[in-house]
């Protein structure tokens, strides 16, 4: 079981993960992030882990920030010293919400919890936690954008990618229009919807329409033709490969 931490207290961190070790002899702990820049550089890198552990109060905010910023598509278990944030917690990924100081019955419970979802539903876990969430998300329906010095309002399914060059982020239309909009791939990423748009890498997010086809590429990775055809190759990596296939059967 591949785990990240999203943790800024050391003690705290050190502690999770002998706990960890303890229990279960099956989990790699694959990242420990420190603060919300941190996890969302990670995940945009690296999103197909099994669990993540997530401290609520990090250094440069609360983790909630993470989830408008990055698709997280793998249950959370929350970790604070706090429980004013437990509503918020579960309106994410939350499967269980624990206060420190960690104790190894509680760790055991949630994933206790964790194994009765996996069994209980049919399709995978990010579908069932999404079915028990309060209310479901509203993902964006138009996107403003630029064209010269006016504004067009664009419907999302006639945007086949989006793409970010020297810091400016642009769509490009079914006619192949190319737009620029005011926010980072990140920000307009957590506003779509996961199973039409694929986060490729740090600089497209593409639309299952706009895949033409994809093949294999050097050491594990793949190419994927976009239409329109942009003016590079676009290259999805060996990390993000097997979770682009599954999307794509999807």
């Amino acid at each position: 079981m591949k785990v990240a931490i999203i943790e800024d207290e050391v003690p705290a961190r050190q502690q999770l993960i002998s706990l960890l070790k303890k229990l279960r002899d099956d989990i790699v702990v694959v990242n420990e992030s420190t603060s919300v820049k941190e996890a969302v550089a990670f995940l945009q890198e690296t999103p197909v882990v099994d669990l993540l552990f997530m401290d609520i109060q990090l250094n440069d905010g609360l983790s909630f920030e993470i989830f408008k910023k990055v698709a997280v598509t793998c249950p959370v278990i929350f970790t604070t010293a706090f429980d004013q944030y437990m509503l918020d917690a579960f309106r994410q990924n939350g499967i269980d919400y624990l206060l420190k100081p960690l104790k190894k019955a509680d760790l055991q419970q949630a994933f206790a919890k964790l194994e009765k979802l996996k069994s209980h539903f049919s399709s995978d876990l990010i579908d069932a936690l999404r079915s028990v969430q309060e209310g479901q998300s509203e993902f964006r329906k138009r996107l403003v954008a630029k064209k010269g010095v006016s504004f067009k309002s664009v419907p999302v399914e006639d945007i086949q990618y989006f793409f970010s060059e020297h810091k400016v982020s642009f769509l490009v239309n079914r006619e192949g229009e190319k737009l620029i909009l005011d926010k980072p791939l990140a920000d307009i990423e957590a506003d779509l919807d996961p199973a039409t748009f694929f986060r490729i890498n740090r600089k497209y997010i593409a639309a299952i329409s706009a895949i033409e086809s994809y093949r294999s590429f050097e050491k594990g990775k793949l190419s994927v033709v976009l239409i329109p055809s942009p003016k590079e190759e676009v290259v999805v990596s060996q990390e993000k490969a097997s979770f682009f296939k599954a999307w794509m059967e999807k």
